[in-house]
């Protein structure tokens, strides 16, 4: 059983990776709203920004609890909590699955693809 104020703190951190999770879905609505806009239904323009603005809002919220959740580690560390060493692994990684999504995302909405 973990201690009541380590449980509350992954509790928090579950509601933002729930905040996470739910801006994926609302990106891939503002990515196919957007491809139909392209194709000329212009009907949908007050669905995208309301998709946009779902998306900043929820993106807002994750980092206002994320930052409160840093502030409340960096005070109890030492104190309540350990300090955890974090080694890296895997490095440019990311940034290589980034610039293929990206490649394929610029596909699909029709635009010229790009030599980086």
């Amino acid at each position: 059983m973990q201690p009541e104020y380590v449980q509350s703190r992954l509790n928090s951190l579950a509601e933002v990776d729930n905040k996470v999770c739910g801006l994926l879905k609302i990106a891939s609505q503002i990515v196919f709203t957007f491809s139909e806009l392209k194709k000329g239904n212009s009907d949908l323009r007050p669905q995208l920004e309301q998709h946009v603005k779902e998306f900043y809002t929820d993106l807002e919220s994750a980092a206002v609890q994320l930052r409160q959740e840093i502030r409340l580690l960096d005070e109890n560390v030492g104190s309540r909590l350990l300090p955890i060493n974090v080694n890296k692994k895997a490095t440019g990684q990311d940034d290589d699955k980034m610039v293929e999504q990206i490649a394929i995302l610029r596909e699909l909405l029709g635009g010229e693809p790009r030599s980086d």
